[in-house]
């Protein structure tokens, strides 16, 4: 496997860790995730998601919480100290879950309990993998 992968990709793996690997994957994640509140199509703008969603705040606010989470996760992953990274990308999760338990609940958002059960379960990964320490020594049949 090691012969496979080129050099550059191992030494950036190397470097960056599985953790900071994963909090890229969060980045790209809430980047798009962002681009579609910023960008909503005609169809989605008229839904009761979003329509829910700009009761609350501007769907820009929203996209803009969902970008700096982005940009947060981006830089924390190419740090020891990567907690805050893990914790904001847990917290715009987290409230989105609730946010969707609550407009399901009370304001008839439906399918909200969908919304609300995998971004909890997002963020509930999000937590255990954030507690895993990062390997001291990675296997070079991985490298």
């Amino acid at each position: 496997m090691r012969d496979r992968v080129p050099l550059a990709p191992r030494k950036f793996f190397y470097r960056v860790g599985r953790r900071g690997v994963f909090l890229l994957f969060l980045s790209l994640l809430d980047i798009v995730y962002a681009s579609g509140l910023a960008f909503p199509t005609e169809t989605a703008k008229n839904g009761d998601a979003l329509l829910f969603l700009a009761n609350i705040l501007p769907l820009d606010i929203w996209a803009l919480l969902w970008f700096i989470t982005g940009v947060i996760c981006f830089i924390f992953a190419f740090k020891a100290r990567d907690a805050p990274g893990f914790a904001v990308a847990m917290f715009i999760k987290v409230l989105w879950a609730l946010v969707f338990l609550l407009g399901w609940m009370f304001a008839g958002v439906e399918r909200g309990y969908l919304s609300t059960a995998i971004w909890g379960a997002f963020a509930a990964v999000l937590w255990l993998i954030s507690t895993w320490p990062e390997p001291t020594k990675i296997r070079e049949d991985v490298l």
